[in-house]
């Protein structure tokens, strides 16, 4: 499919074949219907909060003539879904804060999960400890490039395991783990990021003497984890 860019295609690999699957926030339901084709998926659903996107996903289905085969619900996240219709959940291009929001909001479906597959567009790292907080841990992880930016994926899945240490938080436990190509590039970016918030703290007329220690420390852990 020309119109899967590499961000959706590092969500889609982390759902195994025959899966019952929920594309959540699906847009144009380009992955929901990768997912039914190419990906082996026995079931799909394609769901959107609203209805402009969801008409979107039915026009993008209707033309390629698997309306009849991959339902399209308007729903609020995971509460357009019954307990257990599916066991796979992708949620893809939204930040990680509203992520959790909606894993939390349907304590129902989501219990019942046998993974997620998440691609949050910022706050990774509190999204990662979110889920150990609730029962889940990361079990796979990727990264993809698209226009230049890189994007984490997260594969979850339920399970009680030890909280990482908090760089392993903010970088990936399986990312470090693993350092796949994209790594370097994605821990000197978080570098970067920190090394912008310390430039400007130093500079304020009442630096914070703690938080420049704080992050400080921080860039050196990251350092350290770097190759």
């Amino acid at each position: 499919m020309e119109k899967l860019d590499d961000r959706l295609r590092a969500v889609a690999s982390f759902v195994p074949a025959g899966a019952r699957v929920a594309d959540v926030g699906s847009d144009h339901a380009y992955l929901a219907m990768y997912l039914f084709t190419d990906g082996g998926a026995d079931f799909v659903i394609a769901t959107d909060k609203n209805e402009g996107p969801c008409e979107a996903a039915r026009a993008t289905l209707r033309s390629a003539g698997l309306l009849e085969k991959i339902p399209v619900r308007c729903g609020d996240g995971l509460m357009a879904l019954e307990p257990g219709e599916v066991d796979y959940v992708c949620i893809a291009g939204m930040g990680g804060e509203l992520i959790a929001h909606i894993l939390n909001a349907a304590p129902s479906v989501f219990g019942r999960l046998k993974r997620v597959v998440l691609q949050p567009m910022n706050d990774a790292p509190m999204l990662r400890a979110w889920l150990y907080k609730n029962g889940w841990h990361v079990a796979d992880e990727s990264l993809a490039e698209v226009d230049g930016r890189l994007y984490e994926i997260i594969a979850a899945e339920p399970g009680t395991e030890a909280v990482p240490e908090p760089v392993l938080l903010e970088l990936g436990p399986v990312l470090c783990s693993r350092k796949p190509e994209l790594y370097t590039r994605h821990v000197e970016e978080r570098i970067a990021k920190y090394q912008r918030i310390l430039d400007g703290l130093r500079r304020s007329g009442h630096p914070d003497i703690e938080r420049i220690r704080e992050i400080g420390a921080k860039i050196r852990e990251m350092e350290g984890k770097q190759w």
